[in-house]
């Protein structure tokens, strides 16, 4: 039953071509994250980040004050 379905629809590669890509691309990012990041500087500035904004709100506070 299914097999003629399947067989005459011509649109089943793309979900194929579409899960290779992202298996290769979550393949990277887990080879990225496992071997590249590695640097305690580089991973603690990435830590940062989320709290960069508050700092420099901060800074400003101070700067309109003195």
């Amino acid at each position: 039953m299914f097999q003629e379905f399947f067989r005459g629809n011509e649109w089943l590669e793309l979900p194929v071509i579409a899960l290779v890509f992202f298996f290769v691309f979550f393949l990277a990012v887990v080879w990225r994250v496992a071997f590249r990041m590695r640097d305690p500087r580089k991973l603690q500035e990435l830590a940062s980040l989320p709290f960069e904004d508050e700092r420099r709100g901060e800074h400003r506070k101070e700067s309109t004050h003195g």
